[in-house]
């Protein structure tokens, strides 16, 4: 099976570091740094508060666009979430899966079980092709924060990997939605993985890799096996190669240590007692 349609349901994740200082009683609360001279919303926040409204198009499963309108009548500060799921809207209605291994939705999706998709590439590289294209220039802020002017829209490119092996690869005709990534997983090892990809600090092949292992539980061997079937008798290749496949390793053996140094010290302290 070739590997386009065996892709699988996409979470994506960027880190953006942003700085804020107050809000209106109105306005979602901002969090950042007290040393910024401008209040810094978190996007689904914002649309919550209906001063924006998101859309989430992807373009296949390894990249996607944001596309944000400012509703207000005053420019907006914003940031994506540290990690974040796109995902098909009628998914979304019938319920998504939880959980960190496998994650996904109920009732199959659009398309007889479209994926879910997400993106990564804000974080220490900046916003990652933000462009212009639907309202002027862009103001870019540093640490991934952007800004946008009044009734005005930006579009933001984002990278993405997959997280539900073997579901067919999303399309821009479907409508997605911009989501907590917590309404696809709680697995916090797969979003560490996330926050590393959306800070520049993985290549997206060796974060596919990582967050396949993570979320959809395919072994190192199944990864290494993945092949891409090309037609007119075209020697196959395989998806990823073993530089790859390390690195994917190591990051996983990373944020697995990463999270059980995080671990409440009472979890400890109760097991001693025992």
């Amino acid at each position: 099976m070739s590997i386009p349609t065996r892709l699988a349901a996409v979470v994506a994740a960027l880190v953006v570091a942003g700085a804020a200082v107050s809000a209106s009683a109105r306005e979602p609360a901002a969090r950042s740094p007290a040393s910024s001279s401008a209040t810094v919303y978190d996007v689904l926040e914002a649309e919550a508060a209906g001063l924006v409204t998101v859309r989430y198009v992807p373009n296949d499963s390894r990249s996607a666009q944001i596309v944000v309108t400012n509703r207000s009548k005053k420019p907006l500060t914003l940031r994506l979430p540290t990690a974040f799921a796109g995902v098909p809207v009628l998914a979304q209605m019938m319920g998504m899966g939880g959980g960190g291994g496998g994650g996904g939705f109920a009732g199959g999706g659009i398309g007889g079980g479209a994926q879910t998709t997400g993106g990564g590439g804000f974080g220490q590289q900046g916003m990652n092709g933000m462009g212009g294209g639907m309202g002027g220039g862009m103001g870019g802020m540093g640490g991934g924060a952007f800004s946008i002017p009044p009734q005005k829209t930006r579009v933001l490119k984002v990278t993405t990997v997959c997280l539900e092996y073997g579901k067919p690869e999303p399309s821009p005709r479907y409508p997605y939605k911009l989501a907590e990534v917590e309404s696809f997983s709680s697995d916090p090892k797969l979003a560490l993985v996330l926050e590393r990809l959306g800070r520049g600090e993985l290549p997206q092949k060796v974060a596919q890799a990582a967050a396949w292992h993570l979320s959809s539980g395919l072994s190192w061997e199944q990864l290494a096996a993945e092949k891409i079937d090309h037609a007119g008798g075209v020697p196959d290749e395989a998806y990823f190669n073993p530089a790859e496949l390390l690195a994917a390793h190591r990051v996983v053996e990373q944020v697995t240590q990463a999270i059980a140094a995080q671990q409440p010290e009472s979890s400890s302290a109760s097991t001693t007692a025992r």
